[in-house]
């Protein structure tokens, strides 16, 4: 065997070699490929589960938050004894309608009702008794209510405010006409008791103009409700002020 066939058979075989060697490096570096590709898809896999897991907790604590705060809200404009909403809620309600009866030149009612001789109630038969008739009261002036629109609200003490938007004097005194006819009606049982409740009630309704107030509402309806009372109660009375005149007049003192 010559030389240049002994350097020929080293050639071809280093050369083989050489090509082994980088088919292994390859087929090396082809498997580290694959498996970060697979590690890459699994992360992946994970991290849109991890994130799908966080957003569907985040709805679920929204959800929650969001009913918490619907709680909150009713609790702080529902009057606690009743269920009906609060003054707070009055407040802010007579507010908002009085300037939408402004912007819409549309008619805006109020009734201010007054439990007759309601400290009776109390003295003689105890303040049970008296939150009772509180109570069953509101019920029935609920129940009267037909237009979600309309809002029952207890003002303070027996004392009741209705809400009435887009309704004139006439649509007021019919509804305080039979909110006072369906209370006096009705017989409150308690025990051993039945009570017989009847109420005053002072109406009043106008388009409000740019000066108009929910004072002056107020007003307008209490010198009715007052003119119910010293007429003898159990009766409605609708105002006849105008909202020129409104803020001329006194409400009178409350009939002893």
């Amino acid at each position: 065997m010559t030389i240049d066939s002994i350097l020929q058979q080293w050639s071809t075989l280093l050369l083989g070699v050489a090509v082994g060697a980088m088919i292994t490096a390859l087929l090396a570096w082809l498997m580290f490929y694959l498996q970060q590709k697979k590690w890459q898809l699994n992360v992946a896999d994970q991290l849109e589960d991890s994130i799908q897991q966080r957003t569907l907790e985040l709805q679920i604590t929204l959800t929650e938050l969001a009913d918490k705060n619907k709680q909150l809200e009713q609790q702080n404009t529902r009057d606690a004894l009743t269920g009906v909403r609060n003054r707070a809620f009055f407040d802010q309600k007579l507010s908002a309608e009085i300037k939408r009866s402004r912007r819409e030149r549309s008619t805006l009612g109020l009734l201010m009702i007054d439990i007759d001789h309601f400290k009776a109630f109390n003295d003689n038969h105890g303040h049970l008794v008296g939150d009772l008739v509180i109570k069953e009261v509101a019920n029935c002036l609920q129940q009267e209510l037909k237009r979600s629109t309309d809002h029952l609200c207890r003002y303070g003490g027996e004392e009741f405010a209705i809400i009435l938007p887009n309704t004139d004097n006439e649509g007021a005194r019919v509804l305080a006409e039979q909110v006072r006819l369906c209370l006096a009606d009705q017989r409150i049982l308690y025990e051993n008791l039945e009570l017989s409740v009847t109420v005053s009630i002072g109406c009043y309704a106008a388009v409000a103009e740019i000066n108009s107030s929910s004072a002056d509402y107020i007003q307008a309806a209490d010198t009715a409700l007052y003119q119910a009372k010293n007429e003898g109660r159990n009766k409605v009375v609708c105002s006849a002020l105008s909202q020129s005149v409104i803020s001329e007049q006194e409400t009178p003192d409350e009939p002893v």
